[in-house]
């Protein structure tokens, strides 16, 4: 009876250890780029998660960049994923969008922001929107806006400065 019991347990573990390979390792017809799948099921999405403080990069995506390269394969809330930190690659990917490549964002991001919103359509209508979203909050509008933004917050601490006391809430709500 032990004996039985234990064969069965041998064999639920070899079970279990051939389905955490194949996750970690999915079979593909063409050649993935270097990456962790992380845990089955939940992947790499705590570390994906984790807050942090800085501006810059996500530690996340850094670490990764580091370890594999400027493209790396994980997977995050329970999908595997390709990201892409190249900018010919990402320039190249927007170009072919939804004929070589197709966009994804998490369900949750569907849900919140509704099934027609600029991340969930394709084709015509989502480059004519993606491009118009870029040219107004692209890195180059930005660049103009900043002198502009500048001059703005300069002439707003000019006028603060002169005064005794600003309600700091309602001033910086103000400022326009």
């Amino acid at each position: 009876m032990i004996s039985v019991g234990m064969s069965i347990g041998a064999f639920l573990i070899l079970i279990i250890i051939h389905w955490v390979y194949n996750w970690r390792n999915p079979r593909c017809n063409g050649k993935l780029p270097p990456g962790s799948m992380g845990w089955p099921l939940l992947g790499e999405t705590i570390q994906f998660f984790t807050p942090n403080t800085t501006s810059d990069i996500a530690p996340f995506v850094k670490e990764r960049m580091k370890r594999y390269g400027p493209i790396f394969r994980t997977s995050v809330v329970g999908r595997p994923v390709i990201v892409s930190t190249d900018p010919d690659l990402n320039y190249f990917i927007f170009q072919q969008e939804g004929q070589s490549f197709q966009s994804w964002y998490p369900d949750t991001f569907t849900e919140i922001f509704g099934r027609q919103n600029v991340g969930s359509l394709h084709g015509f209508m989502y480059k004519y929107l993606k491009n118009m979203v870029l040219n107004l909050f692209g890195s180059e509008s930005l660049k103009k806006m900043l002198p502009e933004v500048e001059e703005v917050a300069k002439n707003k601490l000019k006028r603060w400065s002169g005064q005794t006391s600003v309600e700091m809430k309602e001033a910086t709500a103000n400022v326009s």
